[in-house]
């Protein structure tokens, strides 16, 4: 205990001088606050909230609720997406799997049948609350393109629960998005 009691006294006739010119001098007193905010910002934005990781092959589940076109009701669409995250943006491509129709038929989707298509989107990060993700799809479908877009209010890397709209039949409905297959 004596020898912490020492360090400290000797710290203290160290520092007290630089402290006390510090806080008489405003321009250094205003540059050290800065300093002290931006490495307290760093190392909230890096390791206590640090962002989401979007990199690797995800699964997605698109079911239509309102449609155009009444045969896409209550169609469940699934895709595979593989993306690369690089800080708060994200791209990729994405490939139709399979749909589900109402009465459980089942249409996979192989081979030259995929519809193909690539990814763009982006993270809102938010310090004190959820981020947010928004995705921008561009599908080449079998007789045209269309686009997709997804929001996720609540960001989570594993797995999410958002809306989709597509121009597809101007569909809409929810999506479930997760690492591993449905």
């Amino acid at each position: 205990m004596n020898k912490f009691t020492d360090f400290f006294n000797i710290f203290w006739e160290w520092l007290e001088p630089s402290l006390t010119f510090i806080s008489t001098n405003q321009i250094l007193s205003g540059a050290v606050a800065t300093l002290i905010a931006a490495v307290l910002i760093f190392i909230f934005k890096e390791y206590i909230k640090p962002p989401p990781n979007f990199s690797g092959v995800f699964e997605i589940e698109c079911e239509t609720l309102k449609s155009a076109y009444n045969p896409y009701l209550n169609l469940k669409t699934f895709y595979t997406l593989t993306l690369i995250c690089d800080n708060n943006n994200i791209e990729g491509f994405i490939e139709k799997t399979k749909d589900v129709e109402n009465n459980n038929n089942i249409r996979p989707y192989t081979g030259k049948h995929r519809s193909t298509g690539e990814v763009r989107g982006v993270i809102k990060r938010n310090y004190l609350r959820k981020n947010h993700a928004s995705l921008n799809i561009k599908m080449e479908g079998e007789l045209r393109s269309y686009t997709i877009l997804l929001y996720f209010q609540k960001v989570n890397a594993d797995a999410m629960h958002g809306k989709f709209w597509s121009t597809a039949a101007d569909s809409s409905g929810d999506v479930k998005w997760q690492r591993s297959a449905f």
